[in-house]
């Protein structure tokens, strides 16, 4: 069996050079792509941290795990009692397991089946920074990896979250600034990019001391290495929202000896959920039986092998939103009330406009003093609908477009049929938060 390395960074979402940014500094990822497989039409089953990798990292999607919101308090969602994290079933399939720096699966880590936990604190207690991360991993592959093959090393970077500045991170305008269209290019928006670009190559640097270790150590040809991330990149319309730039994520995958090598890229619309039941083929396990992702690993045998799917799902708790997207449409669902701008955002009216009003903090403390700023609406539409080929950027909302009726009934059925099959608890009532068990405790005693 192949060793195996995941990493994943927080909300990066594809903003690197390999997917066509061209201001970032990522030759170590670009590597990866350019030896291995990338993946451009991969999206995750939630824009934020905790469900994404649950779902990701469980085979299954985060209504049925129940991992829907963060682990971490006060939020404090959970697996379902016996659900299987990929560290346990790897386990159990006889590799050594062992975390990395961060995981946001579990608020405690005894509750995953890791034998052993690195990098958990920094040098002087904090975080530790991805450098820090990459080097205790450099130094288990230089010293303990051979004998504990095989091996499942997860590794989790607290970077590009934000704060961006963590660990003294410098910004990086070094090749310019990629304003996305989905921002009022302006001064505040450059420079918050560019100090998330440093981020980035924060990532990258700390990527290549990985790869680096990993081709030294004379087991790059037995180990898969995949390079992921969890959601969008922490700005207006990406995380926490179900938008393209919000689920949209980068996949890079490479294992020598295992023929996922060769630069290729593949086009197929495809969920993190499916990770899992890819992993497990490529490697020669079995797939769980509950899980509920689709794998796709025929496309290292053969890149023009037929899409496994023409739909990927997804939910974000926070306003209680779920989204089905195919190769030309977005169709979302909202259940909770939340305002809305549906153009360009300026960075300076973000956080009263959009995040503060249902995650109760502050994402930027500026002063709002757009010039003619995009105004909120005071409700969000129950539907949305955009025609991606048309409306690349989802601003313009065609639900209430007689024209694409049918497509609405038909996205709307497909969505609804998801939700049946995942068991979603909104279809008998808004969502219960564990703060809220926590609140009805006393009254059932």
């Amino acid at each position: 069996m192949p060793n195996i390395i995941i990493i994943t960074t927080h909300d990066t979402g594809r903003h690197f050079g390999c997917y066509g940014v061209e201001t970032v500094h990522t030759p170590a990822i670009d590597a990866i792509a350019e030896d291995g497989f990338k993946f451009t039409r991969y999206f995750t089953t939630s824009p934020v941290c905790s469900p994404s990798r649950g779902a990701m990292l469980t085979g299954r999607y985060p209504q049925s795990n129940g991992l829907i919101g963060l682990t971490h308090s006060p939020w404090n969602w959970r697996f379902n009692e016996g659900e299987r994290h990929l560290s346990h079933i790897l386990r159990d399939a006889g590799y050594h397991t062992a975390l990395f720096g961060l995981q946001h699966e579990a608020s405690n880590l005894d509750d995953l089946g890791f034998d052993v936990a690195y990098a958990q604190r920094g040098e002087t207690g904090g975080r530790a920074t991805a450098p820090m991360v990459a080097r205790a991993l450099a130094d288990f592959l230089g010293t303990d990896a051979a004998g504990k093959a095989p091996f499942y090393a997860q590794v989790g970077f607290f970077e590009t979250h934000r704060p961006h500045a963590f660990g003294d991170v410098e910004p990086d305008d070094s090749k310019g600034v990629c304003v996305p269209p989905y921002l009022v290019d302006d001064e505040t928006a450059r420079r918050e990019l560019a100090l998330q670009q440093g981020a980035i190559r924060r990532v990258d640097d700390a990527v290549r001391i990985i790869t680096d270790a990993l081709a030294e150590s004379g087991l790059e040809d037995d180990t898969v290495l995949v390079f992921t991330v969890d959601h969008g990149i922490e700005f207006p319309r990406a995380k926490f929202f179900c938008y393209d730039p919000g689920i949209g994520i980068a996949l890079l995958m490479r294992w020598p000896g295992g023929g996922v090598c060769g630069g290729i890229t593949c086009d197929h619309l495809l969920s993190n959920v499916d990770f899992l039941p890819t992993l497990m083929a490529l490697i020669g396990q079995p797939v769980p039986g509950n899980v509920e992702g689709i794998g796709f690993a025929q496309v290292f045998a053969n890149p023009d092998a037929p899409p496994v799917r023409d739909a990927v799902f997804s939910i974000f708790y926070g306003s209680d939103s779920r989204s089905i997207r195919t190769d030309r449409y977005k169709f979302i669902r909202n259940f909770s009330p939340r305002r809305m701008i549906d153009a360009p955002i300026n960075m300076t009216i973000f956080s009263g406009a959009i995040i503060y009003d249902f995650l109760g903090r502050r994402m930027i403390d500026t002063p709002i003093n757009a010039t003619n700023p995009p105004k909120p609406h005071l409700k969000q539409p129950v539907a949305q609908l955009y025609d991606l080929e048309n409306d690349p950027n989802e601003f313009d909302d065609v639900a209430r477009n007689p024209e694409y009726r049918e497509i609405y009934n038909t996205l709307s059925q497909r969505l609804w049929q998801w939700m049946e099959d995942v068991n979603d608890p909104t279809l008998k009532s808004p969502i219960p938060t564990p703060y809220y068990w926590e609140a009805m405790a006393d009254y059932r005693l």
